[in-house]
């Protein structure tokens, strides 16, 4: 991976898949955080394993029982960094009850577990079982998704890549053609009307103090590129996924440290707001007047997303990790023809119930950013630690139902894993909602969106893009 760590990037979260939702058609397992993912991986008897290693350590997968010559029953090899790799040996591997245990030889603190089933068991899907997520393609570390005019279009944020690949029957997809290049960390995409493709990308800044800085980039149907805006205020976190709404592109900027104070370089006036320019505006600084501030008092907004037919912009964000169990991820609502709503971070902080108070303030930041009990409240509570990333409302018909769909990341941390699943979020015909519903469980979901046949996942850890299609 081109940058540190993934805990800054993702606001520090990752979590392992519980065993209990991995199921036959799981056949890949990842290594990410120095943790296995899933921890438990089930393969049909005959079938095969593929390890994806996104971490920047070197790992493996080695089974801990040996055969009559004293090698592994399985082995994926010599540790090795980030790539996609054969675990050989698991297709002479005899079903049983019990599963064969696997580490990281490097790391044996790592450990796994690997199920070898006669028949398969159906994927895990939507609670309803109504449709089955199908693998389609894969494509490294995918960041960001969107559909445009016949293709999706994926970041890579392992390969600083935008890949295109075409959408054919049944929602299926071609092989993953190179479509922009050399960007740094892209970690967004979206794309004009008139074709245009925007991508949201981060870069070594060469501003004093100052760690790494956020560009959004135009590239115009032609290839050629242009800077839209430079010198976001990046650090713990980034410039992440943007929205082309009207004539304007909304960009949503993360914060730049943990708490308000600590944890990445110092928050600037843009750190942690929704922002837009106009779509034809070119070569912006933070200085410039083009620049609407939307929304602002937010930690790591990671997308943003229009509610079809309203102005009403949809933002999830991520928790700080210190303070549980304050600390939720959120998802908020603002009307961006009205005044730019203030959500309370850093100041503030939120915990679910029963917990009490809702919320309250910021241990870290008495008597600097003091928590305002006027400021806008949440649309929902998502979860502690749950990485709350990208979002996209479904059509409006029986099976989507126009709801909110949230790709939740997980967490790196801990003993309870929470997050990796695609949320669903109830929405009412006068724009209320209902609180998050697990409706597609996965290993490291970062990204979705939606196609003429369905939605699209792109799971960061295992570089899968699986369909769900509607009924």
């Amino acid at each position: 991976m081109r940058r540190a760590a993934l805990t800054a990037v993702l606001s520090g979260t990752l979590a392992l898949m519980p065993a209990a939702l991995a199921g036959a058609a799981e056949s890949v397992v990842a290594t990410a955080g120095f943790q296995f993912l899933p921890p438990e991986v089930v393969v049909d008897s005959g079938g095969s394993l593929t390890y994806a290693n996104v971490d920047a350590a070197g790992h493996n997968v080695v089974a801990t029982e040996t055969g009559p010559d004293g090698a592994p029953l399985f082995s994926s090899g010599n540790p090795a960094g980030i790539g996609v790799y054969d675990v050989a040996g698991v297709e002479d591997l005899a079903p049983r009850e019990s599963p064969y245990p696997f580490i990281c030889t490097l790391h044996p603190q790592m450990k796994g577990n690997l199920r070898v089933l006669e028949q398969s068991v159906p994927a895990p899907g939507p609670p309803s079982g109504d449709s089955v997520p199908l693998p389609v393609a894969t494509v490294p570390t995918p960041s960001s998704l969107t559909v445009h005019e016949g293709s999706l279009y994926v970041a890579s944020y392992g390969t600083g890549t935008v890949f295109e690949l075409a959408i054919g029957a049944a929602g299926t997809l071609g092989a993953p053609q190179p479509y922009s290049d050399a960007f740094s960390s892209p970690l967004g995409v979206e794309f004009a009307p008139d074709g245009t493709m925007f991508v949201a990308d981060s870069h070594p800044s060469t501003r004093p103090g100052r760690t790494t800085d956020g560009r959004v980039w135009a590239v115009a149907p032609d290839g050629s590129k242009s800077i839209v805006i430079d010198e976001l205020p990046n650090g713990r976190h980034n410039t992440n996924g943007m929205a082309a709404h009207g004539d304007r592109l909304y960009i949503a900027n993360g914060n730049s440290t943990d708490d308000g104070l600590g944890g990445g370089d110092p928050e600037e006036p843009l750190s942690g707001t929704l922002i837009s320019v106009p779509l034809a505006a070119r070569d912006l600084t933070p200085a410039s007047p083009e620049i609407v501030v939307e929304a602002t008092g937010m930690r790591n907004l990671y997308d943003v997303a229009f509610r079809p037919g309203t102005d009403e912009a949809w933002i999830p964000t991520n928790g700080p990790d210190p303070f549980d169990p304050y600390g939720e991820d959120l998802l908020h609502k603002a009307d961006v023809t009205g005044d730019a709503p203030d959500f309370g971070f850093p100041g503030c902080i939120y915990a679910a119930p029963p917990n009490e108070p809702l919320f309250k303030q910021n241990p870290n930041t008495v008597g600097v950013f003091d928590c305002d009990p006027n400021h806008v409240a949440p649309e929902q509570l998502l979860g502690l630690h749950v990485s709350a990333n990208g979002l996209e409302f479904g059509p409006d018909d029986a099976f989507w139902g126009g709801d909110l769909f949230i790709a939740e990341f997980g967490n790196f941390f801990g003993d309870r894993p929470v997050g990796h699943q695609v949320v669903r979020v109830p929405i009412e015909p006068d724009g209320s909602s209902g609180p998050p519903q697990t409706f597609l469980p996965g290993a490291a979901p970062l990204d979705l969106t939606f196609g003429p046949d369905g939605m699209y996942v792109g799971d960061f850890a295992t570089g899968q893009i699986q369909l769900v299609r509607g009924l």
